[in-house]
């Protein structure tokens, strides 16, 4: 390619330096677009083909004419202002010139995209902050959108829902709302597949019918190959979206140009059918395949949860359709499980929707509109809170972390038992701290209001598990296992860290009761003085695809690399064909791919620290495993852990992944000793990232109980599997296995009616799962019938040696009652006879 162009994701506007010559679009809204053929032809080359962008007509002076008098208004007052000053008002602005330019301009790109010739003759496309049309479901259904958000609001009753969610999508934010490009990916795999099946139905029918000699058969079929790449091309390059669609203060085609009018309106109706197949299919699809647990994709925190979603083509601005949808099927759990408690069903579905999946969804609704709050808060009064920020962030950690304010009365209280005054050992740095500004002094109430507004605003939800009534009710109260609060506070301030850039003070702190935020420098659970750094996010192009975007901008020597993924498109095909290989059992050819892509990523950065190696090191570690090289497969595996923890941290979700891949290799390995603490360290980690009720904590602890067991330590196993049974699973068949090795274990320590009742919760979940016939739930009955007999005999003996107790208590007493009795009798005649021989001496005296 003889000229070269770079794409640079510019978000700020570009000024034009008087060396460079635009070729492409606009720098000023009021010129005409400008085109050029060479540039336009390597843009549809390579925006066109590879981002599926249309090229459309759109019109050379693209604003409409309410715009344009609103900017010629505000120029003419900014020129005034300017004179007024006496400042030379010379070339300030470019004029608008009177050459005739053409209606409509042909583009294949964004409307505000412009690309230029630098003064090093190179071609570079600026302002290319979108590649795809606005998401149609955040588009007003007056102004042509789905009406999605319409539909569900009108359900909607009234209450929190229409104190905090809006009534209308007008948002200058939502303007930036567009469609994600593993969407677009998508949709067009699913249509292209569609029309080839067609097409090959349609052969099929069309060789039956054919009499040809077979020369000319063959000369038909190579035409026809020729042909039906070309239809091919062409039907694929139909699919491709229109990027201008759906913008504010557009001029209409109508009345313009009718043709380019029509094309217009069907671009619109193909962005609507993108936008309702986010919402109709793979919304819904995501739901069923997290309660299925279909590929075990269900998160352990918010950034595995936005790999997910953006996988999937999902924005994170669909948390609160999916946080609903998550309260629908949990509604259906409850209400098919009253059913089967009331006989009105005889079998229930073996999985149940995972409560954790509600839980990480408005944990992370919280963190991210907390960070929005935050930042206004910071920005007040000229950005004042900002210069010494740390009392602020107390503050309103304190308050996000809290199911209630303190009174006076419990300030003083708590206090007086912690013996003193606030904590004085500062670890923070002291430019984090200075006056604290005297116009921040919410409340708590105060500062939920702006979180939930927020989080109505962008997700068009209302919280059911943060700041309400039941989850402080339940906390004061303490309550069971089964009534205590689902409220993530661990997994929440760990989160709020992360999108805000705050390091804490590593020590404990009393999340999740009563707080002290407006109480001047002083703060409660968290103070100012546990501030102890603040970093900026950065969002690149270079974050991994897929994740988050932000980034912190650290320099220090605890911190490594970015991952920068953007620049290694091949070894993350490699990565990405390995897993494929993998998952079709195809072990040889997926370990020399995930090898290869291993050395590919280690070449680029030149360094072994790169997420990406750790997963492929972790990869190389199963298969070898599976392959019987165990020594080998523990070596990798410990290597990915160890670059895991150096780049994320020990609690980073790959983190966990290694421990749980090392534990299995070496427990598998008869190194128990070593396997057991990587799985403990596994389980801890899962429970801080996901809370209490993520399903692999059930798993993981029931493993542990049967290591224990099967290592002749009943008592250690049962109080594994006890522990296993108090966390939620949505697999009844897992509980079931919970439940009959916490009865196996029962009764290796001789409690055979407890074992009983234990077998008989696992034969209940299997029969109304399973069914009478399977050999699960078959087995389970023959145990539960030997454990009643064990029991029955078990029960007659104690009875019997209770009975031989009592008998032998009561003979025993009334042996001590003769044997007291004659002792009596014996004391009373040696003092009869004493008194007698006294009388006695004193009738002689």
């Amino acid at each position: 390619m003889a000229s070269r162009l770079s794409l640079i994701l510019v978000l700020r506007r570009t000024r034009a330096i008087r060396m460079h010559t635009l070729l492409y679009g606009s720098v000023e809204a009021t010129q005409p677009l400008s085109w050029d053929e060479d540039l336009h032809k390597l843009l549809e080359e390579s925006l066109g083909r590879g981002f599926m962008i249309a090229t459309r007509s759109v019109p050379t002076l693209p604003l409409s004419d309410e715009r344009m008098a609103l900017i010629e208004k505000l120029r003419a007052a900014s020129l005034e202002n300017l004179s007024a000053m006496g400042v030379p008002l010379a070339g300030l602005y470019q004029e608008n010139n009177n050459k005739e330019t053409k209606p409509l301009t042909e583009l294949c790109a964004p409307l505000e995209a412009k690309g230029i010739r630098g003064s090093d003759q190179r071609n570079y496309l600026l302002d290319l902050s979108r590649l795809t049309p606005r998401d149609a479901n955040w588009v007003p259904e007056s102004e042509g959108g789905t009406g999605r958000w319409e539909a569900v609001a009108s359900l909607a009753k009234g209450g929190r829902a229409k104190k905090f969610i809006p009534d209308s999508l007008e948002d200058d934010e939502h303007t930036m709302a567009i469609l994600r490009h593993e969407l677009v990916s998508s949709l067009t795999r699913k249509q292209m597949s569609k029309y080839l099946l067609a097409k090959k139905d349609k052969k099929k029918t069309d060789d039956k019918e054919k009499t040809a000699t077979d020369s000319e058969k063959d000369a038909s079929k190579k035409e026809e190959k020729e042909e039906v790449d070309a239809e091919d091309e062409d039907f694929l390059a139909s699919l491709r979206l229109n990027p201008n669609v759906f913008l504010p203060n557009i001029k209409s085609l109508e009345g313009i140009d009718d043709e380019a009018y029509k094309q217009i309106k069907k671009d619109e109706e193909r962005v609507r059918e993108a936008a309702a197949y986010l919402w109709d299919d793979v919304l819904p699809g995501l739901t069923k395949d997290i309660r299925e647990n279909s590929g075990q994709i269900l998160p352990v925190d918010g950034e595995t949860l936005c790999e997910v979603l953006h996988q999937r083509g999902i924005n994170c601005r669909y948390l609160g359709r999916l946080a609903t949808m998550a309260i629908e099927e949990e509604e259906k759990d409850r209400k098919v499980e009253a059913d089967f408690t009331a006989g009105k069903v005889k079998s229930v579905p073996r999985r149940q929707m995972p409560l954790s999946w509600l839980e990480l969804l408005e944990c992370e609704m919280v963190a991210r509109a907390a960070k929005h709050v935050l930042n206004s808060y910071l920005a007040e009064n000229g950005g004042y809170g900002a210069a010494q920020p740390a009392q602020i962030i107390a503050c309103f950690f304190s308050a996000v972390l809290s199911t209630g304010e303190e009174r006076a009365g419990e300030t003083e209280l708590r206090l007086k038992k912690a013996g003193g005054a606030a904590d004085d050992n500062d670890a923070s740095p002291s430019f984090l701290h200075g006056p604290s500004d005297p116009s921040f002094n919410r409340s708590r109430a105060e500062i939920w209001e702006d979180i939930e507004r927020e989080i109505g605003r962008r997700f068009r939800y209302v919280l059911t598990l943060y700041n309400t009534p039941q989850a402080s009710a339940k906390t004061k109260n303490g309550g069971s296992e089964d009534t205590k609060p689902r409220t993530l506070y661990t997994p929440l301030l760990r989160r709020l860290c992360q999108r805000n850039g705050v390091r804490l003070v590593a020590k404990t702190y009393e999340i999740g009761g009563k707080c002290l935020c407006s109480g001047g420098n002083n703060s409660y659970p968290i103070a100012s003085s546990d501030i102890a750094g603040i970093l900026p996010l950065v969002k690149h192009a270079a974050a991994a695809p897929g994740s988050e975007g932000f980034l912190p901008a650290s320099f220090d020597s605890h911190s490594g690399p970015p991952s920068l993924h953007i620049l290694l498109p091949d070894a993350k095909s490699t990565f990405d064909t390995a897993y494929a290989a993998w998952n079709q059992k195809a072990l040889p050819q997926a370990l020399d791919l995930f090898q290869e892509a291993s050395n590919l990523y280690q070449r680029v950065v030149d360094t072994p620290l790169h997420m990406s190696i750790a997963k492929c090191l972790r990869m190389s570690a199963v298969i070898l495993f599976q392959a019987g090289e165990t020594d080998v497969a523990a070596a990798n595996a410990a290597r990915s852990l160890a670059i895991a923890v150096q780049l994320g941290g020990f609690d980073h979700p790959e983190s966990a992944n290694s421990h749980s891949t090392l534990a299995h290799i070496l427990l598998n390995s008869n190194e128990t000793g070593e396997g057991i603490k990587h799985l403990r360290a596994a389980t801890y980690l899962t429970e801080l990232m996901a809370g209490r009720n993520h399903p692999d904590l059930g798993g993981n602890y029931h493993k542990l109980g049967t290591i224990y067991h099967e290592l002749g330590s009943p008592v250690n196993g049962l109080r594994f599997y006890q522990e296993a049974s108090l966390k939620e699973n949505a697999d009844r068949i897992v509980s079931g296995m919970i439940a009959k090795s916490t009865a196996l274990a029962l009764a290796n320590v001789g409690h055979f009616k407890s074992a009983l009742e234990s077998e008989k919760r696992a034969y209940n979940l299997y029969r109304c799962t399973l069914g009478e016939d399977h050999e699960l739930t078959k087995s389970s009955a023959q145990n539960m019938t030997h454990f009643t007999k064990i029991a029955v005999q078990q029960g007659t003996r104690i009875a019997k040696e209770e009975k031989k107790r009592k008998d032998e208590q009561a003979a025993n007493a009334v042996a001590s009652e003769i044997v007291a009795d004659e002792l009596a009798a014996e004391a009373a005649k040696a003092s009869k006879k004493k008194k007698n021989k006294s009388k006695s001496k004193k009738s002689k005296g």
